[in-house]
């Protein structure tokens, strides 16, 4: 009897230790990122940001911010990089990110709309929710991904990767934010 008491109490104790763990690996990683991006737009008074990814030649990033609303980003490969580093150099970061959400070549072409709290989010936030879209095709982190037709693993799947190249991407943009 006194053996079954310590293995269940073994057990729980084990659950217990294992929850933040479980938790931890399901944050968010671009959400700490996306904030300090936020932070530093704000204090440079920037309505966008843009800045070439570390991805390969030719690919670049940018965004547009909407205070305590969104933030709007593209990315991916540029035909004429020759083109876009004026731009750059210039700090032309809205007419960078008109640029390429006209023209980024659609199978590398990211597009992320980042409602409310800054950073992906796998579920609505006060009826808000995220959208990634990749290659033209969009999966929406609402929390139901029944409507969406994708399992319980397939959503999560989607959304972890999804936030880690956001996470790399913001990455590129705060670089240059913060130049």
């Amino acid at each position: 009897m006194m053996n079954r008491t310590c293995l269940r109490l073994a057990i729980v104790g084990l659950m217990l230790v294992g929850l933040p763990l479980t938790a931890a690996a399901q944050a968010s990683k671009s959400a700490a990122i996306a904030k300090e991006l936020v932070q530093v737009l704000d204090a440079k008074k920037l309505d966008s940001i843009a800045a070439k990814t570390p991805t390969g030649e030719g690919n670049y990033a940018a965004a547009l911010y909407f205070p305590n609303v969104q933030l709007l980003v593209i990315s991916g490969r540029y035909s004429a990089p020759q083109l876009m580093e004026p731009r750059l150099a210039g700090k032309q970061y809205r007419d960078t990110y008109m640029e390429l959400s006209g023209t980024v070549a659609p199978d590398s072409k990211i597009f992320v709309q980042d409602m409310g709290e800054p950073g992906l989010s796998s579920k609505k936030q006060e009826n808000m929710y995220d959208t990634w879209t990749q290659a033209g095709k969009i999966v929406m982190f609402d929390g139901d991904n029944g409507k969406q037709k994708l399992s319980d693993a397939e959503y999560a799947k989607a959304f972890a990767a999804a936030d880690e190249e956001y996470a790399r991407i913001l990455g590129a943009l705060l670089a240059e934010a913060k130049k």
